[in-house]
C-alpha cells in the first residue's frame, strides 16, 4: 500500500536509515488570525474578516544505523557508530537556518509544497542499540502547500463585458496571481462576483502592449514601467481572491478586444 511521503531542502525524509513515523499535528486547515470587535451597547460582537495564520507541521520519525540506500549495516561499522554518523547528518539537514521547501508527496505522486522553517529543537533519544527516536516541527509562516505547477487560463475578449467560470483546482484560496492584460483595452476591470472583490487598471492598453498585474507583491508594470499609480481595487485588502472550486469573473473594458491571462500555483491546505 502506498503512503505519503516527505522531503526537506531536496533531502528525503523517508529512508532505509530514517523515516517519518506519522503525522500527528499540521495536516488540515490552519487557524485563523484576529478577533470580532467589540461594540459598546450592542450584543455580542461584530463579525470581521479575518486571515489565515502561520501553522506547525510536527513529524514523528525514527533514526536507524543503517545505509539510508541499501539499508544495510555499513562495512567496517558498528549499528551505534552508523546510528551517530546518521544523526551527525540530519542534525545538519534539520540546522540550517531560513525558509528551505517542505514537501509533501501524496499516495497518488502528487506533489505538494510549502516553505518552512524548523521551529524546535530536534532530540535524538536512543531506544536501544543502533535506534533512536526524534521528532521535527516545521513552521510555515505561509501556512499554505502549493502545487508545483502553474495553472494558467487564457481568455479572449469579445466584448465590452465579458463573463466566465474559472476553477482553481486547490482547495485553499488563492491571492498570489500573475494578471496579464493584453490591448487594445481602456481602464479593464476584473470582477470576482462571487466575493465582491474587484481590480481595475485606469489607463489604455494599445494593441500588442501588456500590463502584468502580481497581486502578491502588489505591483504593475507596463514593459518597464510602474503602473502602481494605475490601479485601484475594492472588496477586500487583497487586490484579487480565487476561492477554491469554481470562480465567476467578469472583465469590463471599454473597448472590444485584448486578452487576459491568469497564472498562478493552485493552493492547499
Amino acid at each position: 500500500m502506498k503512503r505519503q511521503t516527505w522531503q526537506f531542502n531536496g533531502v528525503s525524509l523517508n529512508t532505509k536509515a530514517w523515516s517519518v513515523i506519522e503525522v500527528p499535528e499540521g495536516i488540515g486547515t490552519p487557524g485563523l488570525r484576529g478577533s470580532n470587535l467589540q461594540v459598546p451597547f450592542q450584543n455580542g460582537k461584530r463579525w470581521i474578516k479575518k486571515r489565515y495564520d502561520e501553522r506547525i507541521v510536527m513529524l514523528p520519525m525514527w533514526v536507524r544505523g543503517l545505509d539510508s540506500l541499501t539499508g544495510k549495516l555499513p562495512s567496517g561499522m558498528s549499528e551505534n557508530e552508523a546510528l551517530y554518523d546518521n544523526i551527525d547528518y540530519l542534525s545538519g539537514v534539520f540546522g540550517k537556518r531560513g525558509l528551505h521547501v517542505l514537501k509533501r508527496i501524496l499516495p497518488d505522486g502528487t506533489v505538494r509544497e510549502a516553505l518552512a522553517e524548523v521551529y524546535r529543537p530536534v532530540s535524538f533519544g536512543k531506544t536501544q542499540a543502533g535506534h533512536a527516536k526524534f521528532a521535527v516541527e516545521f513552521v510555515l509562516s505561509d501556512p499554505f502547500f502549493y502545487a508545483s505547477q502553474t495553472a494558467q487560463e487564457t481568455q479572449i475578449i469579445t466584448s465590452t463585458t465579458q463573463e466566465w467560470s474559472h476553477n482553481n483546482t486547490g482547495n485553499a484560496p488563492v491571492t498570489d496571481a500573475i494578471i496579464t492584460l493584453t490591448g487594445p483595452m481602456e481602464s479593464p476591470k476584473i470582477e470576482c462576483l462571487d466575493s465582491d472583490v474587484w481590480l481595475q487598471y485606469q489607463g489604455s492598453i494599445g494593441a500588442g502592449e501588456s500590463v502584468v498585474i502580481n497581486t502578491g507583491d502588489f505591483k504593475c508594470t507596463k514593459g518597464t514601467t510602474n503602473m502602481l499609480s494605475a490601479i485601484r481595487h475594492g472588496g477586500d485588502a487583497y487586490w484579487h481572491v480565487l476561492e477554491a472550486g469554481y470562480n465567476q469573473l467578469r472583465l469590463t473594458n471599454g473597448v472590444s478586444g485584448g486578452s487576459i491571462k491568469l497564472e498562478y500555483y493552485p493552493a492547499f491546505f
